[in-house]
Formats: structure tokens, sequence, C-alpha cells
């Protein structure tokens, strides 16, 4: 702490200046009378004034010409008390005698007077600061009148001397100190209270507007109060669906430490421990966590509104998860793409291809074609949300021991040429078709396209040539080349596509990128019945003018290769398309 700019105090003498108060002094005051073994005559001044004027009322029992009983103990006043314990039956020493009567004082008072010295010490140092002025004024001047009739009221009535004088005396000099500092410490708290007010306003509107962070700033100012509390449980939870597991550890047990115990806040923390336990044996930690969901986490995180489900798989660029729109309870497909694991220069380039994805998909609406819902960003990502294709890639029927009937693989070209139709009629040329961007639906029989993360928008000035986009064994030559892609680009990579799922091998085979490319652009390829002989003849004749080096030999249009795969399965299988 530094020093105080005002007193030049050091820190801690300003400890020590803001602990010795007037309260202090109060406290001060009542240990020495409860420790003094006797009372000075000072102090029995006010005894004196209350005997006289005890003597001047008319009193069952008679005091009158009876002269003060100067109380002055040669022993400790809890000697005394233990005396009087031992001989029960004895009189008190301590006692005048009057006109046949004795005036005597109770052994057991000394205790009594310095316990209720106590007492009162409680009430006008800790008491009097939780009540108002007003009420802490007529309080008091009740205690006072109660304590000086019962000093009088004994005397008269009951013949009894019970000198409460210095109780009294200690309850009025200690109300007239404390009103020094009640007053300001009231305005203080006022002050106080005003501020926990308004931090707590401030961070329910930093809430509501998910500026998490400025929130917790602003309950640094605000009391452990249930509402506050509330709302730091509240912050820490959207921690937690944030993915801001860091954060939300260090506001659970911000919790923890005003209350030790609230709602599930050990359970959450101790789940979220857990989970940091695994990651760091893994050499993850938190910080790579906030990309992902974390299983022992105790709510679903969220993007955007979107609350995560389970992960579904992880791709080139990030992480993708089942989520659900609570809204509408719709689940979605939520790519992401984690800004964490490339540096600045490769991210710029990978936020373009990826928001392209968006914009390029977010044109089409056809049955065929994944369906964009919604795009975003936070600060550790960014992420697209679209329909969610119940099934699988075509990727897993491309293994000699699981493909698919052929008829059926005509059926899927066909649904697939439709949609790049579509697309290529909006100006989007995908150029990335291969089985792993096709979603097939076993149960409907249905194909979705997605993944247009390196579509090219064709009527896009910022497109540029010259770049090398895409998967290898799919792509066509002049991609490999890096020169202008045309819609024939696709329907190469879809010949590939149709090659692999009749066959369960592409087109070209290469240890090498170079090898592969030199085979593209050079060599034929080997004839789909050379590999698997029972294919109709429909299917060499197809896949060769698909598959040609000339983009102006292949089928111009998704179109006209839609008609000439329907036309075979017509021909060749009796299956006709509507």
């Amino acid at each position: 702490m530094a020093e105080n700019n005002q007193t030049g105090r050091p820190a801690l003498m300003g400890r020590l200046w803001r602990f010795y108060s007037i309260r202090t002094l109060v406290l001060i005051f009542a240990c020495l009378l409860i420790m003094l073994p006797g009372r000075p005559a000072s102090v029995q001044f006010l005894d004196q004034q209350l005997f006289s004027s005890a003597q001047s009322l008319s009193p069952v029992v008679p005091v009158r010409n009876a002269s003060y009983p100067i109380i002055v103990n040669e022993q400790p006043w809890w000697a005394g008390v233990i005396k009087g314990f031992e001989q029960r039956e004895s009189v008190v020493a301590n006692s005048a005698v009057t006109n046949k009567t004795v005036i005597s004082t109770p052994f057991w008072l000394p205790l009594v007077e310095r316990v209720g010295i106590l007492l009162l010490c409680g009430y006008l140092v800790w008491g009097l600061a939780r009540m108002g002025l007003a009420a802490g004024f007529w309080l008091t001047l009740l205690l006072l009148a109660v304590l000086t009739v019962t000093e009088v009221g004994m005397l008269t009535l009951q013949g009894q001397w019970w000198p409460l004088g210095s109780a009294i005396q200690f309850l009025g000099l200690g109300y007239l100190l404390m009103l020094f500092w009640l007053r300001p410490h009231q305005e203080i708290q006022i002050l106080q209270q005003n501020q926990h007010d308004l931090a707590l306003k401030l961070a329910g509107q930093y809430y509501r507007q998910q500026r998490l962070d400025q929130a917790m700033d602003s309950l640094e100012f605000c009391y452990a109060t249930d509402e506050a509390l509330d709302l730091c449980y509240s912050i820490a939870i959207e921690q937690e669906k944030k993915r801001q597991y860091d954060a939300a550890m260090r506001t659970y047990e911000a919790i923890l430490e005003q209350t030790g115990a609230f709602r599930d806040v050990k359970e959450r923390l101790h789940n979220l421990k857990a989970a940091s336990n695994v990651l760091t044996q893994h050499g993850t930690g938190l910080a790579m966590a906030k990309t992902m969901a974390l299983p022992e986490a105790s709510v679903k995180p969220v993007l955007g509104r979107y609350e995560i489900q389970q992960e579904l798989g992880r791709g080139a660029m990030g992480i993708v998860y089942l989520g659900k729109d609570p809204k509408i309870a719709r689940l979605v497909a939520i790519k992401t793409l984690n800004y964490q694991q490339y540096d600045e220069r490769e991210l710029e380039d990978l936020r373009e291809r990826f928001f392209r994805e968006a914009e390029a998909a977010g044109r089409l609406s056809h049955p065929n074609i994944v369906t964009v819902y919604d795009v975003g960003e936070e600060a550790d990502l960014a992420y697209i949300a679209m329909d969610y294709v119940q099934g699988s890639p075509l990727d897993r029927f491309c293994r000699a021991d699981e493909l698919l009937p052929v008829p059926r693989v005509y059926e899927l070209m066909v649904q697939v040429a439709d949609a790049l139709q579509y697309a290529h009629e909006r100006n989007v040329i995908h150029r990335d078709i291969k089985p792993s961007n096709l979603l097939y639906n076993p149960e409907t029989g249905q194909v979705k396209v997605s993944d247009f993360g390196i579509a090219r928008i064709s009527d896009d000035s910022k497109t540029r040539t010259g770049l090398v986009l895409g998967s290898p064994l799919y792509m066509s030559p002049e991609q490999l080349k890096g020169k202008a892609i045309k819609a024939t680009a696709d329907l190469y990579s879809l010949s590939v596509t149709f090659y692999q799922l009749l066959t369960g091998a592409t087109p070209f085979k290469a240890d090498t990128l170079p090898e592969l490319s030199i085979q593209i652009l050079n060599k034929k390829h080997k004839s789909v019945r050379e590999v698997r002989s029972d294919l109709p003849a429909s299917a060499v004749r197809i896949i060769n003018k698909g598959l040609q080096k000339d983009p102006a030999k292949r089928f111009q249009s998704a179109d006209e290769m839609s008609k000439a795969i329907r036309k075979a399965l017509v021909s060749d299988f009796g299956k006709e398309m509507a």
C-alpha cells in the first residue's frame, strides 16, 4: 500500500490510525471501569446525587438524615463477591446505619454492574451502528431511565443501595462520544450502499450485454448480498457456456470465498478442475480448451445462440459440433475455425475462405445442398451453423468391401449433379467436390453437398487465379496448373468421385504430390471396367467424358452430366428419377 498523500503516514501507521477510533476509546473506557478494584470519588459523584435525591422522597424505609456511604474497597471487587458466596447469611460490609435501618449493598452487585457495563459497551460500539439516530437516541434514553429508577427505587422501597452511577455515566458519556462517530459512519454507509446499488445495476447491464469481464469488475464494489451472488453465479454460468473456463473457475472461487457454500458452486468448480487436470495430463490445458466443449463441464457451451450438444468430427480448420437452436428446437451442424491454431498471416486467408463458404452457401437453397442458417465470430473462433444431415460422408463407402449398389451410386451422382447445376447457375463453383464433402443419409437415400470453404464466386472481383486449393486426388488439370476455374472443374471432380464410389479406387495414385500431378496432367486413367468388370458400359462412357484433360471435351454443364446418368439409369437398371 502506498503512503497516504494527505497525512504522509506510512501504511502501517495508517492502519493503526483507522483502528484508533472513537469506538476504540469507548471500549478502553469500559475495560477500565471493569478492571478497577473500586470506584474513585469522582466516579461516585452521580451516586451521591441520587442518594441525596432519594432522601427527599417519601420512602417506605426511613433513610432521612443518613449520610452517603462512601465505598472504599481495600480489596479487588471480585474478592468481595467470592467472600459473599462463601458467607451467604452475612450482611455485606459496605453499609450505612440510619435510625435503626441498615442500608446494605448485595455482594453480587459489583459483578452484575461490570457485566452490565460490558453489555452497554457492546450496545454502544456495535448496536448503535445498526440502528438509526432516532432509534438509538430513544433506546439510550430508556436505558438511562431504567438504570436511574432502579438505583433510586431499590433505596427508597427496599432499603438496598445499588450504586449504578458508573454504568449510567458510562452509557451517557459513551453515547455522546459515539454521536461524533455515528453520524459520519451512517453517511459513509449510505454512500457505500449507493455505490453498491449503482455497481450492481451496472454489473447487471454489462451481464445483459454479455460483457462478462466488465460485469465482474463492477461486482468488486458490491456487498455479498443474495442479489449480487446470484448475478455472480449467472456470470460464471455464461463464462462456462462461452468456454471461458479459467474465468469461470475464478468466479466460482470468488463466490466460495464470500459464502463458503452457494447452490452447486462446489460441484461445478470440482468438474472444471477435474477437466483441467485431464487436459493438463494430455498437454492441453484450459487455455486450448477455449475452442472445445469440455466433457466434464457443468453446463453446455454455446456459440452464438446455439447450445453445443456433442462433437461430430474434426476438419482441417477446426471442430464440427452438433448444436441446438433453443428458440426453435432445431439441430444444426456447427463448423468452427479455431484462431489459436494459426499464425496471423495464415489466419487472415483462412478467415476469408471460411466466411466465403458462408457467403457461397448462403446464396444457395437446394434440397441437395447443405443449408447455412447463421454465421458468427467470437474472440477465439468463427463458426457457421448449417443444416444437420443425418448419416455420414460418402467416403465411408469408398472401400472395396463397403461399396454401395451401382444403381444407388448413379442416383447419388444425379443428385449431386443437380445441386452443382443449381450452384453454377448462381455463379458459385465448389472447387472441392469429393466423397467426404457429400453427406449421405441411407434412410432417405438423399445426398447433400457441403463444405463450400474454397468455393469461388465467379462474379466476385476479389477472386484470384494462380492459387491451388482443393484435394489433389480430385483436382482437375486446370486446378493443378493454377488456371482460372470454370464449372467444368467441378464436373471433373464429380467424375473422380463417381469412379471411386464404383470401384473403391481413384483414377490416379502416387506417393508424392509432384508424381500425382504428372499423372493427372499427362497420363490416361485406367478404365473403370478394368478395375471392376461387372460395371455397365455407361459407367465407362460417362466417366471417360468427365475425366477429359481438356475442359472443352467434358460435359459442359452439370445438367448435361445429370441427363446422361439419368438415361443410363433407365437403360441399364430400368430406374427413372424425377
